[in-house]
């Protein structure tokens, strides 16, 4: 099956009021000569995940982990499809095998009992999860309300990126109980976001706020990255006000970091 032999679906339910567990062995395997089968990963995740039987799970992360290409930044576990891909894309047997996948490893994802509270929150990170056709996002809710159940007033999150969506898009996955949305501009300025790899540009930024607007999401995010190569203070502090100006209802900054490979960053 395609993408079987390079990559294993990532699915990760969180036990209530635990720590959030380490995906470390999930993405070690999904490098592996020869990774698991959905059952051995999965008795993997819930060896990690469910240390504690008595603690049923109360949030789930999904991994999908498809780009239109590489940042440069970037060394999350990812499948680069290309930057030509649309948007509107609806049959790329990458996405759609695995979907699959990863719906037979929440159904063979261990519970502790048949009652288990519901899921409270759902998160979507990528990757790009809007590269994913609601149908098949829709897929994959169905098959963690069947296994988990999940809560009528869930937060349910996924990270989107300027020019991976449009305003059709966004209101099929309003529809499908999506209520918020994590906004990964990372930059306000053209040569930014050329010189990190990013596939959108400026004008997709902000065509991405007013798509987010106008579907009257209230409930979103933007993420930025500071300490960018040629960033000056002037650009932070452009990128900062055009942040304000959007309005999200919260920010995340993340300070890029670069270490020599092999050598960890000091904290």
């Amino acid at each position: 099956m395609l993408l079987r032999a390079t990559f294993t679906p990532i699915f990760t339910a969180i036990p209530y009021k635990s720590k959030i567990p380490a995906a470390s062995l999930s993405i070690s395997n999904a490098f592996l000569n020869n990774p698991l089968s959905v059952r051995e990963n999965s008795s993997l995740n819930a060896n990690a995940t469910n240390q504690n039987p008595l603690l049923p799970p109360t949030s789930a992360y999904v991994h999908l982990p498809f780009c239109r290409k590489r940042c440069h930044y970037c060394d999350f576990p990812i499948v680069a499809l290309g930057s030509s891909l649309s948007q509107t894309e609806d049959d790329d047997p990458r996405i759609a095998n695995y979907v699959q996948l990863l719906c037979r490893e929440i159904e063979a994802t261990k519970v502790a009992s048949n009652n288990n509270p519901p899921l409270e929150t759902v998160f979507f990170g990528g990757g790009t999860p809007s590269l994913v056709p609601p149908r098949l996002i829709w897929s994959i809710l169905e098959a963690l309300r069947s296994k988990f159940g999940v809560c009528p007033d869930v937060e349910m999150s996924i990270e989107m990126d300027p020019g991976t969506f449009d305003t059709r898009k966004t209101r099929e996955l309003l529809d499908l109980g999506v209520n918020r949305v994590s906004l990964g501009v990372q930059a306000f300025q053209k040569e930014l976001l050329m010189a990190c790899g990013r596939a959108h540009g400026i004008d997709e930024v902000y065509e991405a706020i007013d798509i987010i607007s106008s579907c009257g999401l209230k409930n979103w995010s933007m993420d930025l990255i500071s300490s960018l190569p040629h960033q000056t203070p002037e650009m932070w502090q452009e990128s900062l006000k055009r942040t304000v100006e959007s309005k999200p209802t919260h920010v995340s900054v993340y300070d890029l970091q670069v270490y020599t490979r092999g050598v960890p960053p000091a904290f």
